[in-house]
Parts: C-alpha cells; sequence; structure tokens
C-alpha cells in the first residue's frame, strides 16, 4: 500500500503541473480600454482624412486672402487631431505594454511552479527506481498488481518528459515576449517625440496665420501684392539657381558615382508617391515656375508633419531656412546629406527639422517632418541627388545660403 500511496502522490504532482496555463488569460479590462482606444484611433483617422480633404480643396482658392486663412485654420485643426491621436496611440501602447508586463509575469510564475513541481515528480520516481525489483515485487498481493504498478510510473515517465519540453515552450514563448515588450516601450519613445514634433508643428502653423494677417493686415489688396512679390523673387531665385546648376553639372563624374540600380537610395518617404518628376515634365514644361527648365530633383506627396528618413547614411552638410530672408520664395526648411558613395541628397519645403549640422545619420533614420515652407502649390517633400562633390553652399543674390550642385535624376537610385 505504501508504493500505491506514493504512486498517487506523484500522479497529484503531475496533476498540479499539468493543471498550471502557459500563459495566464490577459485580464478583460485591459482588453476593454486596448479595444476602446483603438475605436478612438479609427475615428480620429476618419476625422484627420476629412480635414485633409478640405486642404487639398482649399489649395485651389489659396490665390486669394480667404482661401489661405481658411486653408491655414484647417491645417492648425488637422494637426491638432494628429496631436490627440497621437495621444491615443500613446495611450493604447501603455496599456499593451502593461498587457505583457502581466503576460511575462503569468509567464514566469508558471514556469516557476512547473519546474518545482517536475523536481518533486522526479524526486519521487527517483526514490521508486532505488528500491529493487525483488522489494517492490514482495510488497503487492499478485502479480497483475505488480505489473499495473510498473505500467503507472512508466506513464508517469512518459509525462515528465512530456513537461519538459513544454517547459522548454514555454521558456522560448517567454523570451519573444519580452522581445515585443522591448519593441513596444521603443515604439512609445518614437510616439512621445513626435507627439513633441508635432506640437512645434502646430505652434508654426499658428504663427504662420498671424504673421499673414499682420504683413496683409487682413486686406486682399494687400495680399495680392504680396503674392506678386513672392513671385518675382521666386523667379529671381530659380533663375539663379538654374545658372549656377548648369555650370556645376559640367563637374559630375559618372564613373565614380555607383552604378544605376534600384534600392541604392531609400524613398525619405514610407510608402512615398511622386507628384511631380525629375527633369522636363508636364509642369516644368507648362509652366513658368522653373523659367522653361527642368526640375532638379522630384516631388514626393506628403501631408504636412510625415516623418522624412535620410535615404542612406552620411553626415549632415548643413541645414537652412529660406523662409527668413525670402518667405515663401525657395526651398523653405532643408537639410543637406553627404553620403559616403559620393552622392549627396536634399530634402526641402519641411515643416521641421531634427538635424544638425555634421551630425551622422543612419539609413532611414527621422531627420525631419515635411511641410509646405517655401514655394509650394501644396504640402510635399522635394528631393534632390547630387554629385556630392559638385556641392556648394552659396549666399543667394535674393535668399541667403542655399544649396547647389551637379543634380541628378533621383529615380536611377531609388
Amino acid at each position: 500500500m505504501k508504493t500505491i500511496y506514493k504512486t498517487g502522490f506523484i500522479v497529484a504532482l503531475l496533476a498540479l503541473v499539468l493543471y498550471f496555463p502557459a500563459l495566464a488569460d490577459t485580464s478583460d479590462d485591459l482588453k476593454q480600454q486596448i479595444d476602446a482606444k483603438n475605436q478612438e484611433i479609427q475615428k480620429l483617422e476618419a476625422e484627420i482624412g476629412q480635414y485633409q480633404a478640405s486642404i487639398d480643396d482649399a489649395e485651389s482658392t489659396a490665390k486669394t486672402l480667404s482661401g489661405e486663412i481658411k486653408r491655414l485654420d484647417t491645417e492648425v485643426k488637422k494637426l491638432n487631431a494628429q496631436i490627440t491621436l497621437t495621444q491615443k496611440r500613446i495611450a493604447k501602447k501603455e496599456l499593451e505594454i502593461k498587457e505583457l508586463g502581466t503576460n511575462i509575469s503569468d509567464t514566469q510564475d508558471s514556469i516557476k511552479n512547473r519546474q518545482e513541481n517536475l523536481a518533486k515528480i522526479l524526486d519521487g520516481l527517483r526514490k521508486t527506481e532505488n528500491e529493487n525489483m525483488l522489494e517492490t515485487f514482495l510488497k503487492y498481493g499478485s502479480l497483475s498488481s505488480f505489473f499495473d504498478e510498473l505500467e503507472k510510473i512508466r506513464n508517469l515517465d512518459m509525462s515528465v518528459r512530456q513537461n519538459y519540453e513544454e517547459l522548454k515552450i514555454l521558456k522560448v514563448d517567454l523570451e519573444g515576449r519580452k522581445k515585443k515588450a522591448e519593441t513596444a516601450r521603443r515604439d512609445l519613445k518614437n510616439l512621445q517625440n513626435d507627439l513633441i514634433n508635432q506640437r512645434e508643428i502646430q505652434k508654426d502653423a499658428k504663427a504662420e496665420k498671424t504673421n499673414l494677417l499682420s504683413a496683409t493686415k487682413n486686406q486682399e489688396a494687400l495680399y495680392q501684392k504680396l503674392l506678386k512679390e513672392r513671385e518675382k523673387r521666386r523667379a529671381e531665385i530659380y533663375d539663379e539657381i538654374r545658372l549656377i546648376e548648369n555650370d556645376l553639372k559640367k563637374q559630375i563624374d559618372f564613373g565614380t558615382l555607383p552604378s544605376f540600380s534600384r534600392g541604392i537610395l531609400l524613398n525619405p518617404i514610407d510608402g512615398g508617391v511622386i507628384t511631380q518628376g525629375f527633369g522636363l515634365n508636364s509642369f516644368s514644361r507648362y509652366t513658368d515656375v522653373y523659367g522653361g527648365n527642368g526640375h532638379n530633383g522630384i516631388d514626393l506627396r506628403a501631408q504636412v508633419g510625415t516623418p522624412v528618413r535620410a535615404a542612406e547614411s552620411g553626415i549632415i552638410k548643413a541645414t537652412g531656412n529660406s523662409d527668413y530672408i525670402c518667405p515663401r520664395g525657395s526651398y523653405g526648411k532643408w537639410v543637406l546629406i553627404e553620403h559616403p558613395n559620393n552622392l549627396s541628397t536634399l530634402y526641402a519645403h519641411l515643416s521641421l527639422v531634427r538635424v544638425n549640422p555634421r551630425q551622422e545619420v543612419g539609413r532611414g533614420d527621422i531627420i525631419g517632418y515635411s511641410g509646405n515652407t517655401g514655394y509650394t502649390t501644396g504640402p510635399h517633400l522635394h528631393f534632390t541627388v547630387y554629385d556630392a562633390r559638385t556641392v556648394e553652399l552659396r549666399q543667394s543674390r535674393v535668399c541667403g545660403i542655399l544649396p547647389y550642385g551637379g543634380y541628378l535624376n533621383p529615380l536611377n537610385y531609388l
């Protein structure tokens, strides 16, 4: 009877091991909170989409002061919604991190209990195995009872091996959950940085409206005069850029540049769509924006506040804001990066610059956010690729220091 009792005790311990769940269920309260945040996020995303549609419509009437004010007001409303959206995403990410923490803790407890109980079972098996065959046989009244006991021990031994494999799976799952938690914490930090940047962009958007009303005294006639002055400066600036860059293009050395191939450079806008191509295109051919000359880069659709990424690793050669000297006349806020492969890239019309000269950046790092600064017909990113050996920073006659260079077709490298 003693051996039967011992086997029953071991079986009871095994039942405890099998009972412990691999992962504790996440509390219903946490799941409900996350679901609620998802619904709020979807509602805000739809609202932002409506604001963007209104902004797109307002661009056609931006040649009037009332139209431009309407566009700026809608832009601020959209930025407010984006800030709220980011706050909701932060709250959701915090809940997800809490959920992962709960699951990690439950998994660790489950592993600990399995280890402790398996140790007890193994100790019981060891004691059983230490008895010799004769001692064990004599404890049973019949040969049938003896073999029944041996079968129980054999099945128990198989269950221990099975639970050992399950324990290994639990440990792998635990490591996976810890990695997810680390990723979630990085995502949270990025969202918190986005919130800071969005608030700064919103502040600038409000200031733009204030400055416009101050410059025009809220009078249409003064606004039209302002537009004509900007157009005159824009024409002078682009004529200057064209003359200088036509000369610098002669210095391009294709033999020491990367061979034309997709993927040499990263698209600076995630999923970026080209709205204006390189060189002579329909826009440059049928407007006088470039003085009848081709476009020295490409334009990528990007709403105000879209992250702009470095197309390749390199050093920030310069940053600037032409709007300080010639508002709405040229590149606006811009960043110039010099890459080790003899290419340089220019990113213009930004709403916010997030890097400094001589700073090292990696491929894909966020260097700023797209915007509507400088001369634009709507928010977008202007992207130019140069032969780095030809790049110069010169004092413009009308617009401060600007980047110039022998430009190349970005599509040969994207």
